[in-house]
């Protein structure tokens, strides 16, 4: 055999065996990951071989999001800027739109048979009345609907105009992937991004304490006028009406098109912290994905 021959095949030999050691090592050597902001990781590995899942990889919402308003931070984040429905999560923007206008408390309100829509509401009993204060804490701590459309008609603005500034106020705001057509959340076409959610619900919680006094209670008592009855409304942030959670702020939203949603600011142990949670599959994940996300920041 030529010399030169030989030596490339025995080169060949030692290559090819190097490689093999290389490729041994790398199957049986421990996953390593690489360090992001955040706490969260990128795992190095072979496709095909089994490792263990961060906790970050199990969250089963499409979009979540976990941000520091201490220092205007994304602490984790997933699938955080893309576009959803945000279900009842738009009635923080009406809360924000109304208040800005001006809402008289005490003032006697009612609903209308036609204000009776699909989703959470408030039922009165016929001669039976409420003040503007019972609808704006009906809408946002138990979700009603039927509330939310009546006290923004007895504002004395249209819909329509009313849904223009909830837009203009977004924009003012610096929220360019959010858009509302409705002022309940009942419409997919209101979207958002969790991202845009955790900077709107912020500026709702800490601008206007209204709005975090209504978010944050556990249940709301009032007395119907023209009969008496009293009525309780609990908050649907289970675990803050349960007392499990304290919260700033909350607020739940849900449409078959956005699944489970919800917005949380903390407090307590959760000072600064602010969770966010779109499209999780059912009800109680949405609780479970929230509450895992703010122990993010404590390990």
């Amino acid at each position: 055999m030529h010399k030169a021959t030989l030596i490339f095949a025995c080169i060949c030999i030692i290559l090819a065996g190097g490689m093999g050691v290389v490729v041994w090592q790398l199957m049986h050597a421990p996953e390593s990951s690489i360090p992001l902001e955040g706490g969260s990781s990128i795992l190095l590995g072979i496709p095909g071989i089994s490792t263990k899942s961060s906790p970050e990889a199990d969250v089963r919402a499409s979009s979540a999001l976990l941000y520091s308003t201490e220092t205007n931070s994304i602490l984790y984040e997933h699938g955080a800027f893309d576009r959803r429905p945000l279900a009842s999560i738009t009635k923080l923007m009406t809360a924000m739109v109304a208040l800005d206008h001006g809402i008289s408390w005490n003032t006697e309100a009612n609903i209308l048979p036609q204000e009776y829509v699909q989703g959470g509401e408030l039922v009165l009993t016929p001669g039976e009345t409420v003040t503007m204060k019972d609808l704006f804490n009906a809408s946002l701590l138990g979700s009603a609907n039927n509330a939310t459309l009546a006290y923004v008609r007895q504002l004395g603005i249209s819909q329509e105009t009313f849904v223009q500034e909830m837009n203009r106020k977004a924009i003012a705001l610096g929220l360019e992937q959010t858009e509302f057509t409705d002022v309940t959340g009942l419409s997919p076409q209101n979207v958002s991004t969790a991202y845009e959610i955790a900077r709107m619900a912020h500026h709702a919680f800490s601008e206007y304490p209204e709005i975090s006094q209504a978010t944050s209670q556990r249940d709301y008592t009032f007395t119907m006028r023209g009969t008496g009855r009293e009525h309780t409304i609990k908050n649907t942030n289970k675990p803050v009406h349960e007392g499990s959670l304290e919260v700033i702020g909350s607020k739940t939203g849900f449409l078959y098109e956005a699944g489970y949603c919800l917005v949380v600011e903390g407090t307590g142990k959760y000072k600064n912290m602010l969770a966010v949670v779109m499209d999780t599959p059912s009800e109680q994940a949405q609780f479970i994905e929230i509450e895992r996300l703010l122990k993010m920041q404590r390990k």
